[in-house]
């Protein structure tokens, strides 16, 4: 007789999971993730209301908040009843709507975009001859505060809208063109306009632009730009002070993203087998998995192992998925995004996504979240507090200033990663992710604290002491506190996500004896989805 094969909890689990949300949908507590409708909150309103001219006209500057209530409540409905069949679609439609709330604060309330932020372009050096016409072509933007041509007889410069060329250093080039800064283009047309808001917009770390976050090599920014000053690239460092490095060669971005991927690739294809095998990654912790036993290799285990085990493959399965997904969207930037942001198509831009561990040794927790992670979206978590501090309510390097930036900053990612539990389908505990994260402030100021004694005190301390103390004190904590954002994640169902197309362990044979070495079906593509009105008809993801 053939022999019985054993169900694969995985599969069952999948399964499980698309009837639990068809039923949602169905009884109309939830709504699919259809896309364009489900990005008019997060990616359509801010880059379209920044590109109407607002700086001289008070009036029409206070219609920002009418887009800012109107993101809110837009991204409120996308974090509170709209989930997906896909896994990571369900979690990210959460981590889209808060997050676009906290985009469009920055970008409205907390800064002045059309006042105060400039970016680098590339620029035709133009002689005198050429710069006396009055008229701006299509391919023209004039660098002047109100985008009209300067007098007295200034430099204009003519921005190249073509593709630039592969270059290998942040230098200016000596084929007539140079790097310029260029604020919002008042007189531009609509379309270039268009083109600067959303670049801003779309642009996280604000690379090649003023407002660049400091973690990562950047140009000199002088305290007063004017249209059309020269940009100093020859002194950008290719090392940031918190150990960012950025590409110096077109070959060394396109292998190290091509390296990078294939490397994650693997490590998600490893994860996704052997977390199928531990109960806990497929149904969370919530619930009962008596009558589901663990694999040998884990069975007998104690249980503090157990916990290291799970806590490992979490932070392995979070690595790898951002590291992955971020190297694709540098690919995607240079290549296609370049297209029409054409500074994109510049060397300098593309920056490692994780800094140096050499950070976590000197200054434990502080340089773990503060240097070593990525830090995508530094400017918008810290983008209230930097407002307090530049407006005079916080003194700069106070002690106060630096507790309500930490404070700040980890509660917004803290609500950030609730909404992803939120807009997932089974049943979370939404105050674990903002637990852990309000933990890490706390664990930075004790850690601070005994820095501060071990440096005042004793200033013959053997550095590599220090280091070693300082990282026992970092893993213990991340250790004690993690558990909350382990079982977050495991608890949304986040870990049934088939990440890659083909399995080479699969293949290899170390999966379930069932499993196919192919990973994708429909289920795990888009759809098209029609709903009841033509604004909710769209891409199902």
């Amino acid at each position: 007789m053939p022999t019985a094969l054993s169900p694969d909890l995985g599969d069952l689990a999948r399964v499980e999971y698309r009837a639990s949300f068809a039923r949602a949908v169905a009884e109309h507590r939830v709504k699919p993730f259809v896309l364009p409708y489900s990005l008019l909150g997060t990616m359509i309103l801010a880059p379209f209301w920044l590109a109407i001219p607002h700086a001289k006209r008070p009036w029409l500057y206070h219609t920002r908040w009418l887009i800012v209530g109107l993101v809110i409540a837009l991204n409120l409905e996308l974090i509170c009843s709209v989930s997906s069949y896909n896994v990571a679609s369900a979690y990210g439609a959460g981590l889209m709507g808060f997050w676009g709330i906290l985009h469009t604060m920055d970008l409205l309330v907390w800064n002045r975009p059309q006042f105060d932020s400039a970016r680098i372009v590339k620029a035709a050096k133009a002689d005198s001859a050429t710069l006396d016409k009055p008229s701006l072509s299509k391919e023209t933007v004039t660098l002047s505060s109100n985008g009209a041509p300067r007098e007295n007889g200034a430099r204009q410069r003519k921005l190249d809208n073509s593709p630039e060329p592969k270059r290998h250093s942040a230098r200016d080039d000596d084929d007539g063109t140079e790097y310029v800064w260029q604020p919002f283009p008042e007189n531009g047309s609509f379309l270039q306009r268009l083109n600067w808001s959303t670049d801003f917009v779309t642009n996280y770390r604000c690379i090649g632009w003023n407002t660049c976050i400091t973690s990562v090599p950047r140009p000199e920014t002088p305290a007063r730009i004017r249209p059309g000053d020269h940009a100093s690239l020859n002194s950008m460092p290719v090392v940031s002070r918190s150990g960012f490095k950025r590409c110096t060669t077109e070959s060394e971005f396109l292998w190290s993203r091509i390296r990078t991927i294939s490397i994650q690739y693997m490590v998600l294809d490893f994860l996704a087998v052997f977390m199928m095998k531990d109960p806990y990654f497929i149904f969370g912790p919530d619930r009962n998995t008596a009558d589901h036993q663990l694999p040998s290799y884990l069975n007998h285990l104690p249980a503090w192992a157990l916990l290291i085990y799970r806590q490992l493959f979490c932070l392995a399965g979070i690595y790898a998925a951002i590291g992955a997904m971020f190297s694709v969207h540098d690919l995607f930037q240079y290549y296609i995004a370049s297209q029409i942001f054409h500074v994109r198509k510049e060397i300098w831009q593309y920056t490692t996504i994780w800094g140096p561990f050499s950070q976590v040794l000197d200054r434990g927790l502080a340089g773990w979240w503060g240097a070593c992670w990525h830090q995508t979206f530094r400017l918008q978590f810290c983008a209230p507090a930097t407002y307090l501090i530049r407006n005079g309510y916080l003194t700069k390097g106070s002690l106060t200033a630096h507790t309500v930036t930490m404070a700040v900053a980890f509660l917004q990612s803290g609500i950030l990663h609730a909404s992803g539990s939120m807009s997932s389908v089974p049943e979370t505990k939404i105050w674990r992710a903002p637990m852990f994260f309000l933990l890490q402030p706390l664990g930075i100021m004790i850690q601070q604290a005994l820095l501060w004694v071990v440096d005042g005190y004793l200033p013959y301390f053997p550095r590599a002491l220090r280091r070693t103390l300082t990282l026992i004190f970092t893993v213990i904590w991340l250790h004690i506190t993690a558990t909350l954002f382990c079982d977050d994640l495991a608890s949304t169902g986040l870990w049934l996500l088939e990440p890659i197309p083909f399995s080479f362990f699969r293949f290899l044979g170390f999966g379930q004896a069932n499993d196919h070495c192919w990973r994708w079906d429909h289920n795990q593509l888009p759809t098209w989805h029609w709903g009841k009105h033509w604004w909710t008809t769209g891409l199902q993801i």
